[in-house]
Order: C-alpha cells, then sequence, then structure tokens
C-alpha cells in the first residue's frame, strides 16, 4: 500500500529589517490556512536555509522582496513570490516623504515603474527615479544620494535601512496590502504545487509497482522519471540516473531517433545484458514541438509466460480428474497396500512411476492422487506416450513457437507440460517413449524448465509428474531403449498393482460395482449380477484386467436386457421361456474365452447320448455332488472346465467336493 499524502502548506517568510516586520504583522491572520515561518535572513543564508528545507520537505513556497526574492528566486528549488508594488503604494509612501521633505529620491530594485515616470512628467512633479540590482549597488547609491542632498529615500527595506543609517530618512514603500497578497499568492503556489506532487506520487506508485522498466526523458534528453523495474534492467539506482543525459546512461537503447521524427517505435527486440526484451519508444509532443520520450522495457520471456498462460485458460478443458482413490475397488491385502502408499504419496511432490499390468487401473490410481494433493485444484493432465508418433508427442509434450515448422499453428501452441503448470502431469505407456524425447523430458525432470518447439528461452514450470508403465523398465535399460538416469528419476516412488488374476477376491466387489454402474450408463434396469454369471467371471484369468472386466459385463448387461424382452414376447405368445438357457448360450457364443474347454451342450448330448450337462443352480440340491462328478468326468478331470459348466468358482467346486467326502 503506498500513502499518498496532501498536507497544510508550509510557507517561509524571508525578510530582513522592515519587510520581516510586516510579515510579523499579517502573519496572524492566515493561520487557518498555512503554516508560515519568518526567517530574517537574506540573500546567501537565506538561500541555504530553504533549499536544505526544500529537500526535507519543510517548505513549499517562500514569500520575499526586492533585491532578496529576486536572489533567492535564482537560488532556491520552491516557488519565490515577490512582495509587489502597487501605485497606491508608491503615492502613498511618496505622501508620507513629502510631509517631511521635498528633497526627496525614489529608488526600486531592477527597474522604474513606467506609470510612475508617466505620473511625475504628467503633474510635474521632481522626484529622483532610481534603481539598484545588489546589496552592493543599494549602498552605493544611497552614499551618492545623501552626497547630492536628497533627505528622505522611499524603497524597498534594504534600501531605506541604509538611508537611515547614513542619516537620511527612510519610508518602506510596501503596505500590508502589497504582503497579504504576496502571501496569498504563495498559498496558492504552494496549493498548486502541493497537487502536482500529489499526482507525482500516483504516478511514481503507479511506475514503482510496474514490472515494466519505465523512462522519461526531456527535450534535452536528461532523465525525468524512472521506476524501480528500468533499474533492475539497468542495474542503476534510481536516485544515480534521475537528470542524467540517457544517451550516456543507456547508449544500446537510443531516444533520438523518436524525438526527431516524433513517430513512436513499438514491440522493437533488444539484447539487454543476458536478457531478451520488448522495447517501445513513444515521442512526447507539446504545442507542436518536441518535449522529450518515453521508452518501456519488458522481459521478453515474461510476455511469452503470460502469452502461454492465457492460451492454456483458454484451451478447451476436460472435467478433470473423474477418479478417487476410494474408486480403487477391492479389500485383497495387495490393493489395501496400493490405496495406501497412494494416500501417502499423494501429500508430496516427488515423481511417482506406478507399474502394473495393462488395465489394470493405473490412471485411476493417478487420477486419486492428484484429486488427494494439494495440486487438486490445478490442471490433471494425461498423455499416453504410446498412442503418438514421435514428432506429434513432442510437439504435445513441449508445445511450439509460431513458425516452428511447415503447418505450425499461428501464435504457436501451448505443451501439455507447461497446460499442467502447478498441477499434475500423467505420462501413460512411458516405457515407449522414444529415446529422443526421453532426453528432453530427463531435462524437464531436472531443471523444472520446458523449452517450445523453435523456442531460445525455456520457460519455468511447476508440475508434479506421475509415469506408467506395463512394461520391465529395467529390462529395457539393458536393452538399450530406455534411458537409466530418466529411469532413476522417474523411480524415486514406486506403486506396484498386482494383475486381476493375483487377486480374485476382489473380482466379487469389483464386477457388482461395475455391473451396477454400466446398467445405470445404459439406462437399464439396475439388478444384482446373477450368481451364476459371477461364478462364470471367477474362472477366468482375465489377460486384460479390470478393463477387460468392464467390456464383458457391459456385453452381458446388453445381452440379459435383450434376453428380458425375448422373455416377455414368448410370455406374450403363451410359451414358457427358460431365460437362464438363452443366456447362458447367449453368452458362450458373445464371450467365448470365458467358456474354452467347456463343450456345447449340445455336442455332448449328440456323442454321448447323455442328457446336456446343465449349471450347478439348475440341479436340486442332493443331486448337486452327483453332477459334479459326472461333469468332472465328462471334462476329463479338468477342474477349470468343469467350473465353467456349473457356473461354479474353484473355491465352491473344492468346498463341496470337500463336504462330500
Amino acid at each position: 500500500m503506498v500513502a499518498i499524502s496532501s498536507p497544510r502548506p508550509i510557507i517561509w517568510a524571508a525578510g530582513i529589517s522592515r519587510l520581516s516586520g510586516a510579515f510579523a504583522e499579517i502573519v496572524p491572520g492566515f493561520a487557518d490556512r498555512a503554516d508560515i515561518r519568518i526567517i530574517e535572513k537574506g540573500f546567501e543564508a537565506a538561500a541555504v536555509a530553504v533549499e536544505a528545507a526544500a529537500r526535507e520537505r519543510r517548505v513549499d513556497a517562500v514569500v520575499s522582496g526586492g533585491a532578496n526574492g529576486a536572489y533567492l528566486r535564482q537560488h532556491v528549488s520552491v516557488p519565490v513570490i515577490l512582495v509587489k508594488v502597487t501605485g497606491f503604494d508608491v503615492l502613498s509612501a511618496l505622501a508620507t516623504a513629502r510631509r517631511v521633505s521635498p528633497r526627496i529620491a525614489l529608488v526600486t530594485h531592477a527597474s522604474v515603474y513606467a506609470e510612475l515616470q508617466d505620473f511625475c512628467q504628467a503633474f510635474q512633479l521632481d522626484i529622483p527615479l532610481h534603481t539598484y540590482l545588489t546589496g552592493y549597488d543599494a549602498s552605493t547609491l544611497v552614499l551618492s544620494l545623501k552626497a547630492g542632498g536628497t533627505q528622505v529615500v522611499v524603497g524597498p527595506g534594504l534600501v531605506t535601512d541604509l538611508a537611515d543609517k547614513a542619516g537620511m530618512t527612510g519610508v518602506f514603500l510596501y503596505s500590508g496590502n502589497s504582503v497579504r497578497a504576496a502571501m496569498n499568492d504563495a498559498i496558492d503556489a504552494a496549493h498548486v504545487r502541493q497537487a502536482e506532487s500529489v499526482r507525482r506520487q500516483y504516478v511514481n506508485a503507479i511506475l514503482a509497482h510496474l514490472n515494466e522498466g519505465v523512462v522519461a526523458v526531456d527535450a534535452a534528453g536528461d532523465v525525468q522519471a524512472f521506476n524501480p523495474a528500468m533499474e533492475r534492467f539497468l542495474n542503476v539506482p534510481v536516485n544515480e540516473a534521475l537528470g542524467q543525459r540517457w544517451q550516456t546512461l543507456s547508449p544500446s537503447l537510443p531516444l533520438d531517433s523518436v524525438m526527431r521524427s516524433g513517430r513512436q517505435e513499438l514491440e522493437a527486440i533488444h539484447r539487454l545484458g543476458d536478457k531478451t526484451v520488448v522495447v517501445n519508444r513513444i515521442p512526447l509532443i507539446r504545442e507542436g514541438a518536441s518535449a522529450g520520450a518515453v521508452l518501456t522495457v519488458q522481459d521478453a520471456q515474461a510476455i511469452q509466460r503470460v502469452d502461454r498462460n492465457l492460451r492454456s485458460r483458454n484451451r478447451p478443458r476436460g472435467t478433470g480428474t473423474r477418479y478417487t482413490l476410494d474408486d480403487l475397488l477391492g479389500q485383497s491385502p495387495s490393493i489395501r497396500g496400493v490405496r495406501t502408499l497412494a494416500r501417502r504419496y499423494a501429500r508430496v511432490d516427488s515423481t511417482v512411476l506406478i507399474r502394473g499390468d495393462s488395465g489394470t487401473g493405473k490412471e485411476v490410481i493417478a487420477q486419486g492422487m492428484h484429486h488427494a494433493s494439494p495440486r487438486h485444484a490445478f490442471p490433471f493432465v494425461a498423455v499416453n506416450c504410446a498412442a503418438f508418433p514421435e514428432p506429434l508427442l513432442e510437439s504435445e509434450l513441449f508445445g511450439y513457437q509460431e513458425g516452428a515448422f511447415s503447418g505450425a499453428s499461428r501464435g504457436g501452441k501451448v505443451g501439455l507440460i507447461e497446460a499442467a503448470h502447478n498441477g499434475t502431469l500423467f505420462l501413460d505407456e512411458i516405457g515407449d517413449m522414444s529415446p529422443a524425447l526421453q532426453v528432453r523430458l530427463l531435462r524437464v525432470l531436472q531443471e523444472r524448465q520446458v523449452l517450445p518447439i523453435g523456442g531460445l528461452d525455456p520457460v519455468p514450470v511447476n508440475v508434479r509428474v506421475m509415469a506408467a508403465t506395463h512394461r520391465d523398465l529395467a529390462a529395457r535399460v539393458s536393452e538399450g531403449l530406455f534411458r537409466e538416469d530418466l529411469l532413476f528419476r522417474l523411480n524415486i516412488l514406486r506403486i506396484d498393482v498386482a494383475p486381476l488374476r493375483e487377486r480374485m477376491e476382489d473380482l466379487p466387489v469389483i464386477a457388482s460395482v461395475v455391473y451396477e454402474r454400466i446398467l445405470g450408463r445404459l439406462g437399464l434396469r439396475v439388478q444384482p449380477l446373477p450368481d451364476w454369471i459371477e461364478a462364470a467371471l471367477m474362472t477366468y484369468t482375465w489377460p486384460g484386467n479390470v478393463r477387460e472386466l468392464e467390456n464383458v459385463l457391459e456385453r452381458i448387461a446388453v445381452l440379459g436386457a435383450e434376453d428380458d424382452d425375448a422373455g416377455s414376447d414368448a410370455a406374450e405368445a403363451g410359451h414358457a421361456v427358460a431365460t437362464s438357457d438363452i443366456q447362458q448360450d447367449a453368452l458362450r457364443l458373445a464371450i467365448p474365452e470365458m467358456f474354452v474347454g467347456a463343450l456345447p451342450d449340445g455336442a455332448r448330448a449328440a456323442s454321448t447320448g447323455q442328457p446336456p450337462l446343465s449349471p450347478l443352480s439348475q440341479v436340486s440340491l442332493h443331486s448337486q455332488v452327483a453332477h459334479i462328478q459326472r461333469v468332472l468326468a465328462d471334462c476329463n478331470g479338468d477342474r477349470a472346465a468343469a467350473c465353467r459348466v456349473l457356473g461354479i468358482s474353484s473355491t465352491t467346486l473344492w468346498r463341496r467336493l470337500r463336504d462330500a467326502e
């Protein structure tokens, strides 16, 4: 916060002898408008005192008269208001002098009033008129008048004091009204100066808070304004720059051409030390003539960051993260361990490597960690490193400058790494990234900077990196396909996700939840997954893991809806329909991978003459053990094939056979 102040005016009245007394008489009448101080000093002593006070902002204007006032005007930096002599003052003083003696002389500073000369000629008055410039002039003149027989001298305080000392009579020229008028003018001048000071404070406050360097010069090329940002660009203190010739201060950024031509020069690129800067030159014109110029300097890298940030904000964004760590379903020891690690890792910014087979939910873990991290309000940007050819992946990751290559978009493009600034970058299938891009990614991880294609200046980024792969990266390092140093950078925190076949106890929970979600998404009647289907799912090894399970469950949901429609049609026609038979036959055709090794019922019936083998759920309780043994015999003792035919899990099969012993 910057305080802008506008205090009461401070006026100094500088007078010697009689003028000092005149000031003392009028000061009480101005007590409510200004703080007035009378100093009984003249010439150099007064100038030194006033200038010292001006530097400390203890005086806004000075009132003085005669030679003293003229001297102060030339030697101090604040306004000096002279007490002006009016025609009435002259006539009144001459009348007073005439009552003392007819031998009168009128002495004024610097010049004789033309009106007084005309007045004396018109009325045939013989009044000698004299002028002086300095104190020495005044002293010499008074002695000369004394020698010439003059008895009364009318003039300013210095002259009348000298006349009194010489044995003549001095009549003070200034009236009380003239002194009051000068004081009013001084207060008005102080208000104007303070208003200008307030405006300057506003301007300085604005300039001080700009990241853009600003300098203003006058018509002579001398620096009149110089803000802290420009101080940082040039490494020159503000107090040393003010008043200096700009051409001497910074010859690499001249302003002569714009001051001569009167035409502005915008967005010129210059090298200033180790920085690339954008320079604007703007001429200042007053009444058709050059009054100076303004130069601004902006850091090109800062402009690029702002530009990328704006374009990044305007990029079409997705819905953000869809998953939390609670969406990682299952209660097996391995999946509980994954959730525990993920929550712990979410609290820090270290790079994470997630390893696991395809379809095990590696992105669910990454999204869940981002959602649980302090970066959750910022972007989560995911990119599949195996989904793009190398040139396209490079431009997507790092972005590019305008004109970086043929076909580059106008204005360039923000890369996904920059788009993830302050958030999380998820690199899926990192093991398939080309060696050339691995080098560039390694630099991002080491330096926390990204260099767009075609760019010169790297852009700092604050991003957390998570990577995932189904490949053995150590083996790929041995084969020369993956950089060992990049592996070290990625493998700081590690999460290993077990495949579904190694945690089959999680399958019922996952299948039930996913099946209900699919039914809701498809607009179908939500119902539990039939037990016989769940049992069939338990007999499969799921090489595609949870992703394959989701696909199979969607097929089951669609087929189940079609069977419901078929059953309704058959019921309306008066025919009985075995829905489970229709479902099992449809599933065998639609999901053959789950029924490999199990003979089709019709083929078995035709070849053996035996009744078709049925799922265990269709066999009465007291006949189930015998039915299991018959199916095992028909499957040549293959328990997995028998489980698929029976629609039960291997655990259920083992338990039923154990109970029968």
